[in-house]
């Protein structure tokens, strides 16, 4: 985990600042290099090869590379660059990455295989590069102003902020917020500022810039006498590379258990395990003793970490500080609190199995829907019902599957609460689809996956992750997103997905079945009391954020609304999580004055 500022003019000043803001997701090292035409600042936190000598920006001839994340191929793109006449002063992947660059040019980036996000710039031809992996794991933002040429890039949105005149609130951004609790825009909730999208190349030239869809994904076919073991152990092996001591945020569940015992294999008991502890909670915490249970069983030192009502009242407005955004995750403050206990400086954590191996119940649904919509032979009709479920059997988009199944269909009253209201629909899917965009719509479960790894992945599980942990100088990586594991997982047939019983993750379950033993059949995750807080320790906080005498956002925010449904929550569930959304949302308005 690193952090990198920079853009296309000489200021050592303004480089200086946005280092110093981005400082907590490097503390290892500051780094800068300017010229007349090209400044760059880099935060390191060192993880591989943390001697001096790979310190960032990194110069080989005319090459200056300033890189956030890891190459998890670069053993094997190093030997081939060793075999071309290349020679190596470090034993970093920084190193690789430039060599491979001068050896190959752009191209060099669809061999990559990692979490990154990087800038390269030819001091000859006075050119700069930015590119994002495939799957977002690592952020990366930019400004461009029209009439100055200026281009500023960055890891983070507040160091860009500091060179922009004025605030203003992007309302497609707070749209997308008010739909599915992110925000799945190109352009941030700050107008003008924008995500250097996973995938995606920029190049930049005389003040313009121009971007690419560059590095895509190739889905495979899996045959039936496939190893599935053995593939994932061969790709999990390479994210567990490490010169420093790692971590694990263990749930309890499949996803996390199955990187422990590779972890086992990979490392022995040379690594901590993590889990987050609900205060006066047995329901929720059963995912917690479970966790507890697995380590000592394998001998592998164990914490623990408590959470519990007073933790959202004392860090709601920390982690919207530190995300940049307001995030209507409630696991949030999970990941905050464990950031805060955790030593090392790599976690591994599962996110990406159950959106990879069909983890969540909506994904059974969808399959289900998908073969009854193959035997309903009237629907090509444009038929209409209030049932949502009679309506999902006559769709013929996986768009449309998507919209159905997302968060705007499980939340009720977001029209009553927000002002001027707008349902996200397809038509406007085109503007927010990325890597899932030209591919095709067939109405299918893999094709509705691939959609929420277009979206909710990227912009709501790794953007919290990230934010949160780098802000305490740790990396989190995340195996199952690898995305080697996605070319040939997430588009494997239905009957290989939940095999003759409709079973989540079958796959994984038959083939770590005995490593799966003390594993949960169901875990909650980070997901918390949060709803039975939310009517006792968090009533009077809710109120009094959802509020004029907070924060004057009647324009967003219909208060008296809110104050109907956290009451009419407190009598009966209704909507907690929507609570929560317009929580952090409105600390984020009152933040940036919005």
């Amino acid at each position: 985990m690193c952090a990198i500022n920079g853009f296309n003019y000489k200021d050592l000043s303004l480089i200086k600042k946005m280092s110093a803001l981005s400082s907590s997701r490097g503390p290892d090292n500051e780094g800068f290099y300017s010229n007349e035409d090209y400044t760059v600042g880099h935060n390191r936190l060192s993880i591989i090869d943390p001697e001096t000598r790979s310190n960032q920006p990194f110069h080989f001839k005319n090459y200056i590379l300033s890189f956030n994340g890891e190459i998890f191929n670069y053993i094997d793109l190093k030997n081939s660059l060793i075999k071309a006449g290349y020679k190596f002063e470090t034993k970093s992947d920084t190193e690789v990455l430039i060599k491979l660059f001068d050896f190959e040019g752009i191209s060099c980036f669809k061999k990559l295989s990692g979490i990154f996000a990087l800038s390269i710039y030819d001091t000859k031809l006075k050119k700069l590069y930015l590119i994002r992996d495939a799957v977002g794991v690592k952020p990366l933002y930019y400004y461009h102003e029209s009439n100055t040429k200026k281009f500023i890039y960055s890891s983070l949105i507040n160091s860009i902020l500091l060179s922009l005149n004025e605030k203003r609130l992007n309302y497609k951004a707070l749209i997308s917020y008010s739909n599915f609790n992110r925000n799945d825009y190109r352009e941030t909730f700050f107008q003008s500022i924008y995500k250097v999208l996973p995938g995606e190349l920029i190049e930049v030239s005389n003040g313009e810039y121009k971007r690419l869809k560059f590095i895509d994904f190739e889905f495979k076919n899996i045959n039936k006498n496939y190893d599935t073991s053995k593939e994932i152990n061969r790709h999990f092996s390479k994210q567990f590379i490490s010169d420093v001591p790692v971590a694990l945020s263990l749930s309890g569940g499949i996803d996390s258990s199955i990187i422990f015992h590779e972890l086992l294999k990979n490392k022995g008991t040379q690594f901590t395990s993590y889990a987050v502890l609900f205060k006066d909670s047995s329901k929720y915490s059963q995912d917690h003793e479970v966790a507890k249970n697995i380590s000592k069983t394998y001998g592998v030192k164990f914490n623990s970490v408590e959470v519990s009502a007073n933790d959202f009242m004392e860090n709601a407005e920390k982690i919207v500080d530190i995300v940049e955004e307001p995030t209507g995750n409630t696991n949030s403050i999970s990941n905050f609190l464990l950031s805060q206990n955790i030593s090392e400086k790599v976690l591994f954590s599962g996110d990406g199995g159950d959106e990879v191996f069909t983890g969540y119940n909506k994904y059974k649904s969808i399959y289900i829907t998908s073969l009854l919509n193959k035997v309903n032979i009237f629907r090509n009709l444009n038929f209409k019902f209030k049932n949502k479920n009679l309506n999902r059997i006559f769709m013929n988009k996986s768009q449309d599957l998507f919209l159905s199944f997302s968060e705007q269909n499980l939340i009720k009253n977001q029209k009553k609460v927000y002002n001027n209201f707008k349902y996200v629909e397809r038509d406007d899917l085109n503007e927010i689809f990325n890597q899932s965009k030209d591919y095709s719509d067939s109405l299918n479960l893999s094709n509705v996956m691939f959609h929420d790894l277009d979206t909710w992945v990227p912009n709501d599980i790794l953007l919290r992750n990230d934010k949160i942990y780098a802000n305490q100088g740790i990396e989190v990586r995340v195996p199952f997103l690898d995305k080697n594991i996605i070319e040939k997982f997430l588009m494997m047939s239905n009957h290989k997905k939940f095999g003759f019983f409709f079973n989540s993750k079958n796959l994984l379950k038959k083939t770590y079945e005995k490593e799966l033993n003390m594993a949960l059949k169901k875990k909650r995750g980070f997901n918390s009391p949060f709803a039975r807080w939310l009517r006792k320790e968090l009533y009077d906080f809710a109120q009094q954020v959802l509020s004029k005498n907070y924060y004057d956002s009647s324009h967003h925010i219909n208060f008296d609304e809110c104050a109907k449904l956290i009451k009419k929550h407190k009598e009966e569930y209704c909507d907690p999580y929507l609570i929560w959304n317009l929580i952090s949302l409105q600390i984020f308005l009152r933040k940036f004055k919005l």
